[in-house]
């Protein structure tokens, strides 16, 4: 009777080793979550650059390709201004033409590059070709001068990346801006209804009433900017990984 009573008992809930095992399944889910989150930034803005070779006009060059989740006609304007900026453009409708002046890259000749920017057909991904165009390049400078490409596609997502984010960061911290000031006016309403309760003890009703729709607005207000304070954590922690 004493052995089933006793094992009765060890079978009785335990509110503490409940809580603490909730803890730790929201502890494992968080990880999870983390690990997850990390994996989806790094695919996103992936400095990966591969070997590629590739045919245009019927020619086949070897360079080097990159891959994008960013939308397609964004990364093509951006391309476009980078591309612009460092060399002069010349758009054979199915690809384009850079070349870099001697003067830019501190030479006697210049540098020319044939790249191709191509949208998958799933429409979320796309892919930039770069490749050296070697007609005019002395064969013993081929090799070295071929990693020009890499480097300039490498360089434009850091660019990219970075000024992509950055952006971001700026807007969440204008927005998280907006929503303090507001909670502030709030709170200095707040600060003056206690004032009237105090002076004014025959509306204190009418008051009190305002002064708990104000605090409801005000930890509406701060959930709001807990959510963009996360937000901005995360983007920052995004910025350190593009490099």
């Amino acid at each position: 009777m004493f052995l089933s009573s006793q094992k009765g008992v060890n079978n009785v809930y335990n509110p503490i080793e409940f809580a603490q095992m909730k803890s730790l399944v929201r502890l494992c889910i968080g990880f999870v979550i983390i690990i997850s989150s990390q994996k989806i930034v790094v695919a996103q803005y992936s400095l990966a650059v591969n070997s590629s070779t590739f045919t245009l006009d019927e020619q086949k060059f070897e360079g080097y390709s990159t891959s994008f989740e960013q939308p397609f006609k964004e990364v093509k304007k951006e391309w476009w201004r980078y591309a612009n900026s460092h060399s002069v453009i010349f758009n054979k409708k199915t690809h384009l033409v850079l070349t870099i002046p001697a003067d830019k890259r501190e030479s006697n000749s210049p540098l020319k590059f044939v790249s191709q920017f191509i949208e998958n057909k799933n429409g979320k991904t796309s892919v930039l070709r770069l490749a050296l165009m070697t007609d005019e390049i002395p064969e013993d400078q081929v090799s070295d001068l071929k990693i020009q490409a890499r480097n300039l596609l490498k360089d434009f997502k850091v660019k990219y990346f970075t000024r992509k984010i950055q952006e971001r960061i700026k807007n969440e911290e204008a927005e998280s801006k907006k929503v303090s000031i507001t909670m502030d006016k709030y709170l200095l309403h707040n600060s003056r209804l206690q004032q009237w309760i105090e002076r004014k003890p025959e509306e204190k009703d009418k008051f009190i009433e305002k002064l708990a729709a104000n605090t409801k607005e005000v930890e509406d207000l701060q959930k709001k900017l807990n959510n963009r304070q996360a937000e901005l954590t995360q983007l920052k922690h995004e910025l350190t990984l593009i490099k």
